[in-house]
């Protein structure tokens, strides 16, 4: 339970050491078996002997838990060796038989064959058993070293059962008092012991005296520059912050001071630390109550400096939580108060075994620490509640829910069940330290102490991360649009590698070894077998790594192609397009083949599956497969490219991209529309600028009846000669079209250089048309319409009629039974009057 105790001071103060350890881990067997002469056999052979030892301790009992670790840090390390050597045999294995093979079939009487051949058939067969074998030996040892290694595991597991489960003497008992406090005087007198003998034994002399004061006069030096340079630097960088300052700066400059805070003092205790260690005078014990008290002061200024950056009690204006002054520092206070009962239990308690104390006053100390360290995890809890949500909320709380920084990362019921289980510990471990579970106190407490520290560490930097990237990916002043989308992922990212090094580490809190981890990280890249398929992490890993780098590599390429060398071609822009769009098209794909290939994975079975499928499949995509066949054609045959004007039946518009399933074309009011590619093929499109930009272009125009047709064609002439855009050859020519109902017609047709220009080039020919007809008096004549009345006496009649006012009549019979109404009652009712037609009809509209 000690041992797993310091593994746990050590894990919590070098956490990336922790991880890096498990991304490479070395051999853990006491020899050295990475030898390239030494042979298989011999290799086996030991791994026979070491695997017999190890089932002989076994069978013997007795085992400490130092032992059972150095047991299975042996047998992983066979484990580790196993597979190389079946890699090895593997390599030698494929050309023996491919000489093997080369031979043929033996014949069946063996006269008949070469005495050479047969001799090499015999030797070729023999290496062939011979790795075989190998390789049955390998399989043999792996699931030997399997074997052993539950045992070990079982017998791992009843000894901490048996540590957690043991009672010891109880600090409620009034006879322990006595005997733990000379337990601890007994230990004390034994370092002022081991001191003063190790000072008698120095001779006063020189050497001496620069052995002994020589190194607390540099710490002293050293003391007070660190403290000067610590304090200038804090001060210097606290005062560029204001109220006004921008949040990205906040953040750069509580970082600088996070670390100044860490570092500085850190180098400091590591000073004292090693000038105590050389000068010779502390001796076994003191150097081991030293290395504890170094521990204590380290995890002091972690929390010391990790706290500020949360809480910040100082300066509001670099403060992550949502605390009030007074709150932030009464929380930073039992934040160190913590880690000073941390600190201190691994100086003198988990020390104390080391240099002799007796288990009285290890149980003594053991309870103070707790109880002190219970007493200041529900302190903090108390100060943090504003931002930890209560463990049962009330009907108020949840309907008014209050801000939450650590919502965004855990959530507000994951923070409720720690804050719960930190709650029981706190309550729970000093009780069992007091009546005597020395072990199970120790294992409830501190290790979620170590876990709620790292994840706190994670966590305050998950929020640095994420405020750094917050503050550049915001819009930027006077602009509604985000900036740098793309850098909201990197706290995704962060928050993957931090959950990566925060497992094993917290594995490692909670009693895990480096075997353990290293066995894990095994079974990790052995993954799990679906039917006769394989899958692992590192699979899926490598296959993204290796599509991802080809990926890259097919954009970098056309990058290349469109930026530095089809530009110098004598290629058009659909071209380069085309030529571009099908690198994409062809490496991609061939990434995601070649990250297959290297992930080493059998699809046989799937392309079965998939064979099966693909008929059902193509029932329901056969417009998608339709349109991506028909895109690949366009890109081959190229009737459409970027850069051409095209009428489709949706329109007209600019071809800006021909993309696997679609086609994006730009209308002249700016805005896109995409034609499937099938649609392309299939219907009619008329392309403007197919082979070149020239085209034809018809102006109409008319003049009035009298006027000589042949000086109109003159003057259309020479307009249309005289635009830059029109071409020379060939000639622009006009047509007298026709005698229309209004006027003499005729058409200007003439071919431009930029079929672009054509609406430009008809607006300004019909300007200079309108001029040069006004100035040689040629009218353009407007067109009218003459009516022509048949019976215009009739229609007088009536209008005279209609506009004639009359008395209304009596009201008749039919009136009175529900009859027609007369004219003269609906006229002055105000009804309008009736209109005849001029077949002497009324309209029966009106």
């Amino acid at each position: 339970m000690t041992t797993r105790l310091q593994n746990v001071t050590r894990v919590a103060l070098w956490a990336l050491l922790a991880f890096f350890v498990l991304l490479a881990p070395l051999p853990l067997g006491a020899q050295n078996n990475d030898d390239p002469g030494q042979s298989p056999t011999i290799l086996l052979e030991e791994w026979d002997s070491e695997a017999a030892e190890v089932a002989e301790r076994i069978e013997r009992g007795n085992l400490r838990d130092d032992d059972v670790e150095s047991l299975r840090a042996t047998l992983e390390a066979q484990r580790d060796e196993i597979p190389d050597l079946a890699a090895d045999a593997d390599v030698r294995l494929a050309p023996l038989r491919d000489q093997l093979n080369a031979l043929g079939d033996a014949p069946e009487d063996p006269r008949e064959e070469a005495m050479p051949v047969a001799d090499e058939r015999e030797r070729l067969s023999a290496l062939i058993r011979e790795m075989e074998a190998l390789q049955l030996r390998a399989n043999q040892a792996d699931a030997r070293a399997r074997a052993l290694l539950a045992q070990l595991s079982d017998i791992r597991r009843d000894m901490f059962a048996r540590e957690l489960l043991s009672r010891g003497p109880s600090v409620l008992d009034p006879q322990v008092w006595p005997r733990a406090m000379n337990a601890i005087g007994r230990t004390l007198t034994r370092l002022q012991i081991e001191v003063l003998f190790r000072w008698e034994r120095q001779s006063i002399d020189a050497p001496m005296l620069a052995q002994v004061f020589a190194p607390f006069i540099v710490i002293g030096v050293s003391l007070f520059l660190l403290i000067g340079v610590r304090r200038s630097l804090i001060q210097s960088l606290l005062s560029g912050v204001q109220p006004s300052t921008p949040h990205s700066r906040r953040v750069a400059i509580a970082t600088g001071v996070t670390l100044t805070r860490l570092l500085i003092p850190a180098l400091s205790v590591g000073l004292i630390l090693f000038a105590a260690r050389n000068s010779g005078l502390l001796g076994d014990a003191g150097t081991e109550l030293m290395r504890g008290l170094t521990s204590a002061a380290f995890l002091m200024i972690a929390a010391y400096a990790l706290g500020g950056a949360f809480f910040s009690p100082k300066v509001p204006e670099l403060r992550l939580s949502s605390l009030e002054d007074s709150e932030a520092r009464h929380a930073h206070r039992w934040l160190i108060v913590l880690a000073g009962v941390a600190g201190l239990d691994a100086a003198l308690v988990e020390r104390g075994t080391h240099i002799g104390m007796a288990v009285e006053g290890l149980a003594l100390l053991n309870a103070i620490m707790l109880v002190a360290g219970g007493f200041a995890v529900l302190r903090l809890l108390s100060t943090m509640s504003p931002i930890i949500p209560p463990v049962f909320p009330s009907e108020e709380d949840e309907d008014d829910p209050k801000p939450d920084e650590l919502d965004g990362f855990w959530g507000p019921n994951t923070v409720r069940v720690v804050r719960l289980a930190l709650t029981v510990a706190a309550l729970t471990a000093p009780v069992l330290a007091l009546i005597g579970f020395f072990a199970a106190s120790r294992y409830l407490f501190y290790p979620l102490m170590f876990s709620g520290g790292v994840i706190g560490f994670c966590i305050l930097l998950f929020h640095v991360v994420r405020a750094v990237v917050e503050d550049a990916a915001s819009p930027a002043q006077g602009d509604s649009r985000p900036r740098k989308g793309n850098l909201r992922l990197i706290p995704v990212a962060v928050g993957f590698i931090l959950f990566c090094i925060a497992v094993p580490v917290l594995s490692l809190i909670w009693g895990a070894d480096v075997v353990d981890l290293v066995t894990a990280w095994r079974r990790v890249e052995q993954g799990f077998t679906i039917g006769e398929i394989v899958l692992s992490p590192i699979d899926f890993l490598s296959f993204a790594v290796v599509f991802s780098l080809g990926y890259v590599i097919t954009r970098i390429a056309q990058g290349a192609l469109s930026r530095s060398v089809l530009p110098y071609t004598g290629i058009d822009a659909g071209g380069r397009a085309a030529i571009i769009a099908g690198v994409g098209y062809l490496g991609v794909p061939l990434a995601a083949l070649i990250a297959i290939s290297a992930t080493g994975l059998d699809l046989s079975n799937i392309a079965i599956v998939a064979g099966a499928l693909s008929v059902g499949i193509g029932f329901g995509l056969q417009n998608i497969v339709n349109n991506f066949v028909s895109g690949i054609i366009l890109l081959i045959e190229r009737p459409i490219k970027a850069g051409d004007w095209v009428q489709v039946p949706s329109g007209h518009g600019y071809v800006k991209e021909v993309n696997v399933r679609s086609t994006r074309i730009e209308s002249f009011d700016k805005c896109d529309f995409f034609v499937p590619n099938s649609e392309l093929i299939s219907s009619t499109v008329v392309n403007w600028t197919h082979n070149d930009l020239m085209g034809r272009m018809i102006v109409q125009t008319r003049c009035a009846y009298g006027n000589d047709p042949r000086v109109v064609e003159k003057i259309l002439l020479d307009i249309a000669r005289s635009h830059p855009m029109v071409l020379r050859r060939p000639a622009p020519y006009v047509l007298f079209f026709d005698f229309g109902d209004h006027g003499l017609e005729f058409q200007i047709r003439a071919f431009l250089r930029d079929v672009n220009w054509i609406l430009n080039v008809q607006s300004d020919i019909r300007y200079e048309i309108h001029r040069r007809f006004v100035e040689a008096g040629i009218s353009i004549p407007v067109p009218q319409q003459d009516l022509r009345l048949r019976n215009p006496e009739e229609l007088g009649d009536a209008l005279a009629a209609a506009m004639t006012p009359s008395l209304p009549p009596p009201p008749s019979d039919d009136l009175a039974t529900g009859g027609a109404e007369p004219v003269a009652f609906r006229r002055r009712a105000g009804a309008p009057p009736p209109v005849s037609l001029p077949g002497g009809e009324p309209d029966p509209d009106r």
